[in-house]
């Protein structure tokens, strides 16, 4: 009988001790999240956007993000219509030299775009589909215990399917194909960690 009461108790303690890891890990592991918004993003045509990201460990991080810009602008003539629409997935890996979430990171990236874009610098629209990759680096400034500041630039290469037409509203297609493309990459991000 002593050694049912005994063991028991011993399991107990083991589910007790088991509880207050689970509570103690899931402080740590709140604040190892975060989610955030672009500005950069947002400047482009009012592009909206969110990204939330985890720490997998003490100098990793893995990134999710979606981006979606809807809107069509008119500048007071039909004809003179601009857009910048898009529909975009990405994930991202960083690598942190010292702290998570704080200081110099580096990292890369993989994304998906469906976009339609044109009227800005000429009367051309383009729309299409691209994939590509980004190699990336920045800083994280701490505002307070939950705000931080995040800039980063980068370059991002890629391939796309595309149509051009000669102009966003007539729909005359001057040309289709595929090629490769190569752009810098800027963010300017404000995140809140969990």
């Amino acid at each position: 009988m002593i050694r049912i009461c005994n063991r028991k108790e011993t399991d107990m303690k083991k589910v007790l001790l088991l509880a207050v890891m689970l509570l103690a890990s899931s402080t740590a592991i709140g604040q190892r999240l975060t989610l955030g918004t672009d500005a950069a993003l947002w400047l482009n045509f009012g592009t909206m956007n969110i990204e939330a990201s985890a720490a997998v460990s003490r100098g990793i991080s893995l990134h999710v993000g979606a981006a979606l810009n809807p809107w069509t602008y008119n500048a007071g003539d039909s004809e003179e219509q601009l857009q910048m629409r898009q529909n975009t997935y990405w994930t991202q890996v960083r690598w942190w030299p010292w702290h998570i979430y704080s200081g110099w990171w580096t990292g890369a990236d993989a994304g998906y775009s469906v976009y339609n874009g044109g009227g800005i610098l000429s009367r051309e629209t383009e729309e299409g589909e691209a994939v590509g990759m980004g190699l990336w680096g920045g800083y994280a400034v701490m505002l307070t215990d939950r705000w931080n500041l995040d800039l980063g630039i980068g370059v991002r290469g890629g391939w796309k399917w595309y149509t051009t037409y000669t102009c966003p509203q007539c729909g005359v297609k001057v040309s289709e194909g595929d090629k490769g493309f190569f752009i810098p990459d800027a963010r300017i991000a404000i995140q809140m960690i969990f």
